[in-house]
């Protein structure tokens, strides 16, 4: 048997062991195998005269992407590659956070409720007698404070505080002391 036709059946060979590895799982040996057998048979090409060696490189080299097509499109649709890559889920189904209880948790936006504790972002309000866990886009709200949801960020509910004094002419820190005037605060000149 000639050199050619040794290095011609070891590429064969390699292209088989390929196959194989496409149904069965070895964990990356016979892959290992495949390139081994490539590699002999570029080595054995070369050892015939130098122009086989570089066909037979070539001829290795336009193989390469076959196979990685092949695992690529093929491989999903063996036996094996069905089982080891699951389907996915509709997203229908999948249920992103407790939102996805009311059934439409889009028909939330809009909705307002009250912040059952303390969000620091993030935590839970009550909307309609239910609870749902809720990220508060405008910071930190207060236990018991009004909030409207403004959108659904991966299921989750994302909520805004409610203003309760929409008078314009009324100062939000009326009350807390920071709309009072300068001379009435008793502060020492900065002098």
């Amino acid at each position: 048997m000639t050199l050619f036709a040794i290095a011609t059946l070891l590429l064969i060979a390699a292209l088989v062991i390929f196959t194989i590895d496409l149904m069965i799982p070895t964990g990356g040996i016979l892959i290992a195998v495949t390139g081994m057998f490539a590699f002999a048979a570029i080595v054995v090409a070369f050892a015939h005269s130098f122009s086989t060696g570089v066909w037979m490189l070539i001829a290795v080299l336009c193989c390469i992407p076959a196979m990685l097509w092949a695992f690529v499109v093929v491989w999903p649709k063996t036996p094996f590659g069905r089982r080891m890559i699951s389907a996915p889920e509709s997203s229908g189904t999948y249920v992103w956070s407790d939102a996805a209880k009311t059934g439409d948790a889009k028909s939330l936006v809009g909705a307002e409720g009250v912040a059952m504790v303390d969000m620091i972002p993030s935590g839970l309000v009550t909307i309609n007698g239910q609870s749902y866990e809720a990220f508060s886009e405008s910071g930190p709200i207060d236990s018991g404070k009004a909030v409207r949801v403004v959108r659904l960020d991966i299921g989750r509910l994302v909520v805004t505080a409610i203003r309760t004094n929409h008078r314009s002419d009324v100062p939000m820190s009326q009350g807390t002391g920071l709309d009072q005037p300068i001379s009435e605060l008793n502060l020492e000149s900065l002098d």
